[in-house]
């Protein structure tokens, strides 16, 4: 196999981590009923004492899960032609995401590649799936942790299954950690987009460790670029770094002639 050929299996396996980890935030329920989102307010108990309210760590991150860009009930789905390229390599073939947020990619004649472009849409996708925060995080409770001098809140989860730490600030989460098996993972959320129905990361670093000892097994630092179409944020670009021991391998992944489905054919399977 050659080296570029290695370099992008390894990306592959980070890759498939970073989807699982985000699989892992989606409660079965929350996915199989895909539910609508609720009309949550921020501070529903009001405090009667002469002190002023006090702040839940649940409600602060309740506020940034909110915040989050998401796809409505009414996404169609949509096409584009893909390129992905690592050094003298390059591929280009098909993708469709369904209106059921279901990825399929076709034409690329590299394995590796195509499981590459899947992994990343797919991830994509989980986060663009809307979830009322009652359903994702209903066994979840939370407990606040130290603010910065720049006003960034540590805000701890514990579930039934798994336990996580964030971070906070100006109602973005800034920081995941999490444990996915033999891995953990922090992703650092470097740079967003705000829109006017909420924010999306377009530069994050995640690094990847072994659980009891530290050790950084990989890190790859993300550039994503997006850009609307018709009432919908799409991908449109995306650059992956990927550094292992000492050494820096970079993946591009670019669509183009995006196109949302007719909402008359958006259903067909």
């Amino acid at each position: 196999m050659k080296q570029s050929q290695k370099q992008l299996t390894q990306w592959c396996a980070l890759s498939l981590v970073l989807t699982l980890l985000a699989l892992t935030q989606l409660t079965q329920e929350a996915i199989a009923q895909n539910l609508p989102p609720r009309s949550i307010r921020l501070l529903a108990d009001k405090n009667t004492s002469t002190q002023a309210p006090t702040v839940s760590a649940r409600e602060i991150f309740r506020a940034a899960y909110l915040n989050r860009y998401t796809w409505d009930e009414k996404f169609p789905g949509y096409t584009a032609g893909v390129k992905i390229k690592q050094g003298n390599e390059e591929h280009n073939g098909s993708i469709r995401v369904k209106p059921d947020l279901s990825v399929e990619v076709t034409g690329i004649n590299s394995e590796q590649a195509r499981q590459a472009v899947e992994g990343q849409l797919r991830m994509v996708a989980i986060h663009r799936r809307r979830i009322p925060f009652e359903v994702a995080h209903k066994n979840h409770t939370y407990e606040l942790g130290k603010t910065d001098n720049t006003g960034v809140v540590e805000i701890f989860e514990k579930g039934e299954s798994t336990d996580a730490h964030y971070k906070v600030s100006k109602k973005q989460i800034t920081q995941v950690n999490r444990t996915l098996g033999d891995t953990s993972v922090t992703v650092n959320l470097l740079d967003s987009l705000v829109t006017p129905k909420g924010y999306l990361a377009t530069r994050y670093r995640t690094i990847f460790r072994q659980p009891q000892t530290k050790e950084v097994l990989g890190e790859q630092e993300s550039e994503d670029t997006y850009q609307q179409i018709g009432d919908y944020y799409l991908l449109k670009r995306q650059v992956i770094r990927d550094f292992q021991k000492g050494q820096q391998t970079s993946t591009l992944i670019e669509f183009n002639n995006i196109q949302l489905l007719p909402k008359s054919t958006s259903n067909t399977p």
